[in-house]
């Protein structure tokens, strides 16, 4: 019984402890997010020739073009972009950072983090994709492809993880998209 216990002791401290994300990853990923987005943007703004009126709005997307689409009256204006998808942002990035640190066999774990891949590489896409190409067809379809993975994301972080904090860090996403889906769909139309 005793060398049972002694090689469970031994075996955990040879095990390597689970990786401690910090607070520095999370902001380090945001910037690397940042500038594959705005570089993709740039990129198909260069293939498909540029349609700012200069290298700004090529990269960082065109806000007289979104204002000359038809608004619906829920569509914010497009100052508030910026710090919407910041807070936004911020929130996901730290329920996510949440769950990286659980253990590696914690259920819903690995749903979770998969969906939060796929969230990140559509809000990648996003800008190059409705302001480098001129689609609100791509912003809706992006945005809905947002908020479903958004309310998946939800539901295993509710359900799975059974992590109130990890869901809550959706939620101003959760309502940004509510608004932002209806304008997509209004602009499609």
């Amino acid at each position: 019984m005793a060398v049972t216990t002694l090689t469970n002791q031994l075996i955990k401290n040879i095990a390597p402890k689970p990786q401690q994300w910090r607070w520095y990853h999370g902001v380090i990923f945001y910037a690397i997010v940042q500038v594959l987005t705005f570089g993709l943007s740039g990129l198909v703004s260069a293939i498909k020739g540029p349609t700012g009126k200069n290298l700004r709005e090529n990269i960082f997307g065109n806000p007289a073009y979104f204002n000359e689409l038809k608004q619906s009256i829920f569509a914010p204006p497009s100052w508030a972009f910026g710090p919407a998808w910041l807070i936004n942002n911020i929130s996901v990035i730290w329920g996510t950072w949440r769950v990286l640190n659980k253990p590696g066999d914690t259920p819903g774990r690995t749903s979770f983090l998969a969906l939060q891949g796929a969230s990140w590489l559509n809000f990648v896409v996003f800008n190059a994709a409705y302001f480098s190409l001129r689609s609100p067809i791509n912003a809706l379809v992006l945005t809905f492809m947002m908020f479903v993975l958004t309310i998946l994301s939800g539901m295993v972080a509710i359900f799975k993880i059974k992590d109130t904090a990890v869901a809550l860090s959706l939620a101003t996403l959760f309502i940004w998209l509510m608004i932002a889906l209806t304008a997509a769909y209004f602009q499609a139309a």
